[in-house]
């Protein structure tokens, strides 16, 4: 393993070294998923967006509240452990949690589990709503759904893995560089985020912001935009979306 360039405490330490020992001791039993997955998209641009996750390494699924990015990017994880649980073997939940630079979550009561759990409910209740909630705790409980606070993984290789990246905009770009070369042998990355809800950050480039502006030349990378005209939520947040972008060129002429 490479020099961590962060140090961490010694409770943290010992929660990494116990999570880095279970999680080279994975065996999947596709089972564990539930029945057969069918993704249903409802737009082109869902189906694009599907497609951008398939064909390429790396993705980057970008769009409004509402318009499936989460849902889609789970389903389609949770399909690959279904049908090539060889290749993949966990799915890996990443996100920025809003707190000082270097992520510190340690003040928060709990396990590092525990500590992040409340950050990824977005994922875990769309993992629920595909496959249940007895075969999502099934996937927990064996370490085939795994969370990684952007602290750990300095030094760390992610192989065989579907590696789950939200709110890419609210992540620093310091951390953008450590993040894409975690990807391993084997494995995909997505990054998921709407430009318009940074609110970190504000006067710098954020790492969904320079990933559209300077890696979307490379092959391996897919780009997929969604629109309000995808959203899927409730009727009202189309409309919503509509008002907020009034708002918005508003202050922009005015400034």
């Amino acid at each position: 393993m490479a020099n961590r360039k962060t140090k961490l405490n010694k409770d943290e330490q010992e929660e990494f070294d116990t999570w880095s020992q279970e999680r080279s001791q994975l065996s999947l039993n596709s089972n564990m998923v539930g029945n057969k997955i069918e993704i249903k998209c409802k737009s082109k641009a869902q189906k694009d967006a599907l497609l951008a996750i398939e064909n390429h390494d790396i993705s980057i699924i970008t769009g409004p509240p509402g318009t499936g990015k989460t849902y889609l990017s789970c389903a389609r994880a949770l399909k690959y452990l279904k049908e090539d649980g060889g290749t993949y073997k966990k799915i890996i939940l990443i996100k920025s949690v809003n707190v000082p630079k270097d992520e510190e979550i340690g003040y928060l009561k709990g396990t590092l589990e525990e500590k992040m759990e409340m950050y990824m409910y977005p994922f875990i209740s769309n993992f629920q709503k595909v496959i249940g909630k007895q075969a999502t705790d099934s996937l927990k409980a064996g370490g085939h759904i795994e969370i990684l606070p952007i602290k750990f993984a300095l030094g760390v290789t992610l192989d065989n893995s579907i590696i789950l990246i939200d709110e890419a905009q609210q992540i620093a770009k310091d951390h953008l560089h450590t993040l894409l070369t975690r990807i391993g042998t084997d494995s995909k990355m997505v990054f998921l985020g709407d430009i318009k809800q940074k609110s970190v950050n504000k006067g710098q480039k954020s790492a969904l912001e320079i990933l559209i502006e300077y890696f979307v030349e490379i092959e391996e990378i897919g780009v997929s935009e969604l629109s309000k005209d995808d959203i899927v939520r409730h009727p009202i947040i189309k409309k919503l979306e509509e008002v907020f972008e009034k708002i918005e060129n508003h202050e922009k002429l005015n400034k």
